[in-house]
Formats: structure tokens, C-alpha cells, sequence
């Protein structure tokens, strides 16, 4: 049997510092480990963490263990190997620019941008071939979405004044 394992000393700064990091990664990975060590200053045993988790008791101490040698970047998210993004940050760039803006500004004859408009964009413009899910992740990490196009008219009511009258109250009833 292991011995018993807690995080102990956690506190000012470092205990700050985590709590922050929990609340504003966008990793669930990170968020899981944090949890993890949080759930061990509170006084749970690997067991309960395990439990809670729903992860190892091996992965548990194995967290533990190194956030106790590396503090808040021991949990952290490390780079990740794998096959590089075809979507460089000139692409990103634009990409942003492109929500800010309608297909027509572009000289397309669209009335609003969908993922497959925009990777057939990039590839014209890049020479980079992305699917329309590689386009919806960028556009999330970008906080920009591409939904259905809706059909109304309140976009150009806000933009222009007296475009879209309120029809006049029905007379005897």
C-alpha cells in the first residue's frame, strides 16, 4: 500500500495564482489537474480524488506529485505534438477580419459568411486547404461563430433609421 499523499503549504500567492488559473483556462485538462490538487488542500485522500475525477489513483498522485515539484506550471497544458496547424496567425488575422465584415465587401454574393465560404476564402487567398471544422475551430478561439443564416431585416434597421416602419396601430378596433 502507497503511503498517504496530500498537497500541504498551499497558500498566499501560489493559492491565488491557481484559483485564477482554474476559473480562466479554456483546457479542461488544466482544469482537471487543478481540481485534483485543490480537492487534495481540502483534505480528500487520492482514493476520494480518484473517485471524483473519475480518473486513476496513479494519475491522481502522479499530479500531485508534480505540482509539488513544478507549483502552477506543473499542471499547466504543455505543447502537444502532432501535425502542425495548416492555419498560421497571418490566417487567423484574417479570419478576423472577415467576420467583422460581409462576404459582399469581399466581392462575393453572399449575405453572410458560413464555414465553407470562409475555407474556400482562405484557400484562394493562403493557398491553404482547411475544412469547414477546422474553420469553426479558429472562428471559436477567435470568439466568432458561423450559424445559419437567418432572413430578417433588423440589421439594417438598427444601421439605418426609418428603413424598417412600424406599421401604424389598426384604426377601429
Amino acid at each position: 500500500m502507497r503511503p498517504p499523499l496530500r498537497v500541504t503549504g498551499l497558500r498566499g500567492q501560489q493559492l491565488i495564482r491557481l484559483q485564477e488559473l482554474y476559473r480562466t483556462t479554456r483546457c479542461p485538462r488544466t482544469r482537471l489537474r487543478i481540481q485534483m490538487v485543490l480537492l487534495s488542500r481540502q483534505g480528500y485522500s487520492v482514493n476520494e480524488i480518484a473517485g471524483i475525477t473519475h480518473q486513476s489513483e496513479d494519475t491522481v498522485r502522479r499530479w500531485l506529485h508534480r505540482f509539488m515539484r513544478e507549483g502552477c506550471a506543473g499542471v499547466q497544458e504543455g505543447p502537444r505534438s502532432g501535425r502542425p496547424a495548416e492555419i498560421t496567425p497571418a490566417v487567423e488575422q484574417f479570419l478576423r477580419e472577415c467576420v467583422r465584415q460581409t462576404p459582399r465587401e469581399f466581392g462575393l454574393r453572399r449575405p453572410s459568411w458560413t464555414a465553407a465560404l470562409l475555407a474556400s476564402v482562405v484557400w484562394r487567398r493562403f493557398k491553404v486547404k482547411v475544412t469547414d471544422e477546422c474553420i469553426r475551430q479558429h472562428l471559436q478561439r477567435i470568439d466568432a461563430v458561423c450559424r445559419r443564416p437567418t432572413w430578417t431585416v433588423k440589421h439594417l434597421a438598427i444601421q439605418r433609421p426609418g428603413y424598417a416602419q412600424k406599421k401604424a396601430p389598426l384604426q377601429g378596433f
